[in-house]
């Protein structure tokens, strides 16, 4: 049991260690930020918009 629980800390430990990585990647480059930001963002409002316009016809 004691070596699940290792083999599972160490397993989250590396995905954290990822995440991070490709946090810092996305935040340095503006491109990056731009498309995962900003797009979803934009899609978001359109289809909250576009909702608010079928809810009421």
């Amino acid at each position: 049991m004691t070596e699940l629980l290792t083999a599972v800390g160490s397993v989250f430990t590396q995905a954290i260690g990822w995440v991070s990585e490709v946090g810092a990647t996305v935040t340095g480059t503006p491109v990056l930020l731009l498309f995962c930001v900003a797009v979803p963002l934009c899609g978001l409002g359109v289809g909250m918009f576009s909702r608010l316009l079928h809810t009421r016809g």
